[in-house]
């Protein structure tokens, strides 16, 4: 089954992370309000470039010294440098698709040495007048009819950094990767997105880290306490 399969798509924060990068970047810069930004998006009432801009107008006077000590301090997923070698050596293509910052994710893929892995972010310019930095965000993959109102349409990067048939892997663990969820052949899921495919009777396994990934795709072993139909959870 997996042999069949050379394309992987990620989400990066809460996945290949181990917190959501962007939510706690606002949660110890921006001012209180931006929770309640987050809520609104989360209820459907904006979309996710409205909560991001809305948000990003409120951090005030950080400076890039603090700013590159919090990217400094963000841990990637146990298991995801093993799991990158695991698909470079099984010839399976790695793309990362994220509704976040591409600054963050560069940095961060850079600082462990990562730089060789494609990814699809949400562009952020970052300016700096008397030390004090400035946020510009532009959507360089958004999309028009993207269900999901996202900033970047992860249904729209998949399809074309694919063949229109060609089946694909996807994990993910929150609210942007409902849509693209439901279209992959198998799914990884946790956190609120393994609690959306639950109601919603989407297939998927469940994984804490990349070491379940891995073992469950190149190492045969299985995953402990897997989720919702996790034998039937390859879609043809």
């Amino acid at each position: 089954m997996f042999n069949t399969i050379n394309s992987i798509f990620l989400d990066f924060d809460g996945t290949i992370t181990k917190f959501d990068t962007v939510n706690t970047f606002f949660k110890t810069f921006a001012s209180k309000e931006w929770i309640n930004i987050e809520q609104d998006w989360i209820d459907g009432r904006i979309n996710s470039k409205t909560c991001m801009r809305m948000q990003l107008n409120l951090i005030k006077n950080l400076t890039e010294e603090k700013l590159f000590n919090f990217l400094n301090s963000v841990q990637l997923q146990d298991g995801f440098i093993e799991f990158c070698k695991f698909a470079e050596e099984n010839n399976k293509n790695v793309t990362i698709i994220s509704d976040g910052f591409d600054f963050f994710i560069d940095y961060i893929l850079k600082k462990e040495n990562l730089n060789n892995i494609r990814f699809y972010s949400n562009h952020l310019e970052i300016l700096k007048e008397n030390n004090i930095l400035n946020f510009k965000l532009t959507f360089p993959n958004n999309s028009k009819t993207c269900t999901s109102g996202l900033g970047c349409c992860k249904c729209l990067v998949r399809k074309s950094s694919a063949t229109k048939d060609e089946k694909f892997i996807y994990a993910g663990d929150g609210l942007s990767d409902r849509c693209i969820a439901s279209k992959a052949n198998l799914l990884f899921a946790k956190n609120s997105l393994k609690n959306h495919c639950i109601k919603n009777g989407i297939d998927f396994v469940e994984f804490n880290d990349f070491y379940d990934i891995l073992n469950r795709l190149f190492l045969k072993k299985g995953i402990k306490n897997a989720g919702f139909k996790t034998e039937n959870a390859y879609r043809r």
